[in-house]
This record gives C-alpha cells, sequence and structure tokens, in this order.
C-alpha cells in the first residue's frame, strides 16, 4: 500500500502546487513602471574636465553645433566644386554663387552623409557634388577636453559676378 500512496499523492501534489502558483500569479500587481534614472548632470556653462568624455561626447550629443577645442578640417579626399562644370561656371561668372551647408562628422572623421542640410544655394549642382563627395572625404575630428566628439562642419562657398 505505500508504494500505491506514493504514486497517487506526487501527481495530486503537483497539480494542488501547480494550482497555488497560478492563484498567487493572478493575485500578484505587476510592478510599477520606473523610467529612465536621472542623474543630475553639469550645466553647459561649466568647462568640461580634460579627459572628461562622456561629459564631452554627452554634450555634443544634445548640440552638435557646441563650442569645442578643435574644430574638423578636411585632411584627404576630393575637394568640393572642383572641377566646376563648364555650365556651372558660366552661370557663376554672370550671376555669382552662394553656398552653405552643414554636415556632421563623427569621431572617426566621416562625414554622415545623411546629416546634410543645405542651408542656401544658388545651383541645384552644388549639394548633388557636395552629397556624392562626402563619403571620399576624411576630416579630423573635433576635439573637446581632450576627447573626440560629433561635431558640425559648416561648408561655405560664394563668389561675385564678373563684370
Amino acid at each position: 500500500m505505500p508504494i500505491l500512496n506514493r504514486l497517487i499523492v506526487k501527481p495530486v501534489l503537483a497539480a494542488a502546487v501547480g494550482a497555488a502558483l497560478a492563484a498567487l500569479a493572478a493575485c500578484a500587481t505587476a510592478a510599477p513602471e520606473v523610467g529612465p534614472v536621472m542623474t543630475a548632470a553639469a550645466p553647459m556653462t561649466t568647462p568640461v574636465k580634460p579627459g572628461d568624455c562622456v561629459e564631452a561626447r554627452r554634450r555634443a550629443a544634445i548640440a552638435p553645433d557646441l563650442e569645442v577645442d578643435v574644430l574638423p578640417v578636411l585632411v584627404r579626399g576630393p575637394r568640393p566644386f572642383v572641377p566646376t562644370p563648364q555650365s556651372v561656371q558660366a552661370d557663376i561668372d554672370k550671376n555669382g554663387m552662394s553656398f552653405k551647408a552643414d554636415v556632421v562628422i563623427d569621431t572617426l572623421g566621416r562625414a554622415k552623409v545623411a546629416s546634410l542640410q543645405v542651408i542656401e544655394t544658388s545651383n541645384e549642382w552644388f549639394p548633388r557634388n557636395l552629397r556624392a563627395l562626402l563619403p571620399r572625404m576624411t576630416f579630423s575630428p573635433a576635439m573637446l577636453a581632450g576627447c573626440k566628439v560629433e561635431r558640425v562642419y559648416k561648408f561655405v562657398a560664394s563668389a561675385q559676378p564678373k563684370t
């Protein structure tokens, strides 16, 4: 009889434990949702301590055109607008030209082509030319407190009409 008891009790006990756990789970309340933990960050007016790359990159992410110690510089690759097609050159000679655009340069010195914003252009050839050349250009990254940070690079070109 003891073997028969154990064979019957185990399945009944397992079913009872399972039912108790299911009832407990149904009665339990969900944990309250907790948002991201906010910590006090240094205000943007205080200088970044040398070597504090976390803070330097945080500030660059908030304001990609922030004041930095070293601006990005084109170091390798094609020069935009050179050579200029004859038809565009004739238009520049007659009417002059103006071009302004911003693009974000990452910490490796590559331009983020998707971030290109044309602010002003006198001819549609200029933004097309720049967009095509950006992937082949290499820049020195911007530096803030000794750390490489993303920064906006400003392309500006203008010419007066030839009289």
